[in-house]
């Protein structure tokens, strides 16, 4: 048993035993035994037999061949592999031998070395040239995954392929399997230009269609490859004869699948999905989603539902879709998957704005906020036209305005009839208080959103012992009043323009956008003033209608009155439409009183007259034009807002990666992967030639040493040392040959850092990491050299360099395997990336204008006509 304990371990371990007590019967008895059991499926046993006839004799090369066999079956390599070893050091004949080598290749294959496995198959295919396994097996090897094997071995493992079957009983299909290695073989076209051998590969499937015509398989292959080279009548032709040769053949409808997929018939393509899932192959839920989205059918999008699976990516953002919850991260991730620019529009406008309803204005003013909110660009504007619309709704707005101290408070107490707004307020602890109808109390509103309620009696006395800090957190204090006049009219109370708190009166010069009409207080004393002009300008560009009132007149004399407003009105012109006269404490007093006469003494009535004929009989006109100026404010700001972001409204996912020109960025690939391959094409032809010189300049040095001893008794010897002197000399050579090609390379890959996401270092990982693996592996092969030379050649050679250098030069490491294929997988793997990264880019940037072509600039040139529209009603 110590032979076998060696290579395969002790049989009795491998096996439970098969409880033949005939362990030492004859070595053919246990082959025919073990054939038996392994003929029966019987592995397990067949390897207890066969390992008991070589146990009794260890030439019996059918049962190493056996042992092995059924140990490659187990899927033992090690055993396996040293038993076909044992069976070909003996006497075999040549069939067997050739059948040995094969299987022996087959296993290398399945354990993954496939250096090991060529050699093996192409020993076999010599002796067995005609055999379909061994010649299929040895094509199957070459070609590998189709990725990492050399093109050169792909190809010619197509060659092998195509030649298995062609051979007697060779199966058709295997031209499928050479046409697919084919096509990613690079091959020159006519034009200079480098691509797969797509023609090769039509060539041998149409091969396979010719010897095979009924193989729907075949024909479903020929079709795909017929597609992709976008011969698409043809491809139809195809796809169609599958389907009608085989209708029960999923591969055949898969085929039409693609087929109408890649001529852009989405509905085509759907219904051969539903007609290979009726077969018994439903597609993956990626394929019918991509067929529904170029379908543009929400119907189809509910049946790929009902094809997915919990982590698919793209069923959730199906189902948002589709209940209408989809956000804008969610649509570009869904977007992405779409096949088609309109499959991708499809996506995009399927959550976009409704059509802007362009015959009801507070319809209008609603969208134009759903529209707004959708961005962190124009957020601001959504809570704007929020407030706009809610207003629209209400009775008339009417802002009263002025500088402080104007009376402004006393002439809402006069309208009103009652005290409702304060007065005697300081600049610091003045409010915009919004008087409304109601029951009483009110409601103070802060800057943070959060709102406070108060009861009838502790509004006043809230507002008097206001602190300036608090005042100044504050936004608006609503006070409502059961006073009939409010029930027409909202009036906004603000503090003075010139008030010592900024933020009072940038709200106050909010509402003077935002108010329906504006009544401006002027002061007898000092009316018309440059600051009023300059709000009144504000206002009247704005559209805003007003109506001056000249208050405290009962400090000046009639004449005094009467100049004081031909002043106002000849200072301001049509900034105000009219200016009244008005003593407002004289006019609340008398209607506190009850005194008519006093209150028409104040000139109340007029100022009422004047508040009828321009403003509330025409409460409905304001109110349509407010919301009409408020919507052309709020297109023209969010332009602004858009263009201010760059084109692109912020909050659109990736809308910054894909600001990258990504024409820019792939010129900048092509000549960083032109460089890389040129560098690398270079160091190729560099890299040995500078070991090739280290190898020679070690021969000189040996010869140098070894030379004196030349000379006794005409022996060449050399002591241990020298063979350590020799090993660290091509060491040092080889690090220095590597170093520079490390330069080289290194300085074609940084420039990979110009790209968007980089790369550069990646790359030089994998160069350092090449270069490293590199080394190692020639170190070995020095110390081989180093011992071989000095023991076996040095003792026989001519001592001169040119023989040293002969000898030595036969070592000098390869770097091809070693170093270069994997700079060259790694150069191919970095362009593959940043090219998918480059599409993921240019995907986005597409999806990024789709979403603001959609979202916001189509509504807002949307606004814009029903702006026009209402505007010529």
């Amino acid at each position: 048993m110590g032979f076998l304990d060696r290579i395969a371990g002790r049989f009795d371990d491998l096996v439970a035993g098969d409880g033949d007590s005939q362990s030492r019967s004859p070595s053919r008895e246990h082959v025919e035994l073990g054939r038996a059991r392994a003929a029966d499926g019987e592995l397990e046993n067949a390897v207890a037999a066969f390992g008991r006839a070589v146990d009794a004799d260890t030439t019996n090369v059918d049962a190493w061949l056996g042992l092995a066999e059924a140990l490659a079956l187990l899927q033992r390599f090690e055993p396996a592999r040293d038993a076909f070893r044992r069976a070909l050091t003996l006497p075999v004949p040549s069939e067997r031998r050739t059948a040995a080598q094969a299987a022996l290749g087959r296993l290398y294959a399945r354990a993954g070395q496939t250096g090991k496995a060529i050699r093996e198959l192409r020993k076999a295919v010599v002796g067995l040239p005609d055999d379909v396994d061994t010649v299929t097996a040895l094509g199957r090897v070459l070609i590998g995954d189709g990725i990492s094997a050399a093109a050169a071995d792909r190809l010619e493992g197509s060659e092998w392929l195509a030649r298995a079957a062609r051979l007697p009983g060779g199966e058709p299909r295997l031209l499928l399997e050479a046409a697919a290695a084919r096509g990613t073989v690079p091959h020159t076209t006519p034009g200079g230009a480098a691509g797969p051998d797509a023609e090769a590969a039509e060539r041998l499937l149409r091969e396979a269609a010719s010897r095979a015509p009924e193989d729907a398989v075949i024909r479903a292959a020929l079709a795909r490859h017929l597609a992709a080279t976008n011969q698409l009548a043809a491809a139809r032709r195809e796809a169609n004869a599958a389907t009608t040769a085989a209708p029960g053949e999923p591969a055949a409808w898969a085929a039409l699948r693609e087929v109408h997929a890649a001529a852009g018939d989405y509905a085509g393509a759907l219904e051969a999905a539903r007609q290979e899932a009726a077969r018994g192959n439903s597609p993956p839920f990626a394929v019918w989603l991509s067929v529904a989205l170029g379908a543009e059918d929400r119907a189809a999008l509910e049946e790929a539902l009902g094809h997915g699976q919990p982590h698919d990516p793209g069923l959730d953002e199906t189902q948002r879709l589709l209940d209408g919850s989809l956000n804008d991260s969610g649509v570009m991730r869904l977007a992405s998957l779409a096949p088609t620019p309109a499959a991708r529009r499809f996506v995009v406008a399927a959550v976009a704005p409704p059509p802007a309803p362009a015959d009801n204005l507070y319809a209008l003013l609603g969208w134009a906020q759903q529209v707004a909110a959708r961005h962190a660009a124009l957020l601001p504007q959504a809570v704007f036209m929020a407030r706009a619309q809610e207003a629209f709704d209400r009775p008339l707005l009417v802002a009263v305005m002025g500088e402080f101290n104007a009376g402004k408070s006393s002439f809402v107490n006069a309208l009103a009839g009652a005290p409702v707004a304060p007065v005697g307020v300081t600049p610091t602890t003045a409010t915009i208080n919004i008087l409304r109808y109601g029951a009483g109390g009110g409601r103070v509103v802060y800057h943070d959103g959060h709102a406070r309620e108060l009861d009838g009696p502790a509004v006043r006395r809230f507002l008097e012992a206001l602190h300036e800090e608090d005042a100044g957190a504050i936004r608006q204090v609503e006070i409502f009043a059961p006073v009939e006049a409010l029930r027409r009219v909202e009036i906004v109370d603000t503090p003075g323009l010139n008030s010592l708190r900024a933020a009072h009166e940038k709200v106050a010069r909010d509402f003077l956008l935002e108010a329906d009409a504006i009544v401006w207080v002027f002061s007898v004393g000092q009316a018309a003033k440059a600051t009023e002009r300059e709000a009144l300008t504000l206002a009247h560009t704005a559209g805003k209608r007003v109506l001056g009132v000249l208050n405290k007149v009962d400090r000046a004399t009639s004449d005094e009155v009467t100049e004081v407003v031909r002043h106002v009105e000849n200072e301001l012109g049509p900034l105000v439409e009219r200016v009244v006269p008005l003593a407002a404490r004289a006019a609340l007093a008398g209607r506190l009183g009850q005194d008519d006469d006093a209150v028409a003494a104040s000139g109340m009535p007029m100022v009422e007259a004047a508040l009828e004929s321009h403003f509330f009989a025409r409460a409905r006109e304001l109110k349509r034009s407010t919301a009409l100026l408020t919507l052309r404010r709020f297109l023209t700001d969010a332009r602004v807002a858009i263009d201010a972001a760059g084109g692109v409204p912020q909050g659109i996912p990736d809308a910054e990666g894909a600001a990258t020109d990504p024409s820019s960025a792939r010129a900048t690939l092509f000549r960083v992967e032109q460089d890389l391959r040129s560098v690398l094409a270079g160091e190729r032809v560099a890299l040995r030639a500078r070991l090739d010189a280290a190898f020679r300049s070690a021969a000189v040095e040996v010869l140098e040493f070894v030379q004196p001893r030349g000379w006794l008794f005409g022996e060449h010897r050399a002591e241990p040392e020298d063979e350590s002197f020799l090993r660290d000399l091509l060491d040092d050579g080889t690090v220095e040959a590597t170093a520079k090609t490390r330069v080289a390379l290194v300085a074609a890959a940084t420039a990979a850092d110009t790209l968007p996401d980089g790369g550069g270092s990646e790359l030089v990982a994998c160069i350092d990491d090449a270069i490293e693996r590199f080394r190692a592996y020639a170190r070995g092969i020095i110390e081989g050299a180093a011992a071989v030379f000095f023991r076996v050649d040095l003792p026989h050679i001519r001592l001169d360099s040119s023989a040293i250098h002969h000898a030595l030069g036969r070592w000098s490491p390869d770097p091809e395997e070693a170093l270069f294929r994997p700079i060259e997988r790694a150069i191919a793997g970095f362009v593959a990336r940043a090219a998918a990264d480059l599409n993921a880019r240019e995907l986005t940037r597409e999806i990024a204008s789709l979403m603001a072509h959609e979202h916001v600039f189509g509504p807002l040139a949307a606004l814009e006509t029903a702006l026009a529209s209402l505007a010529d009603c």
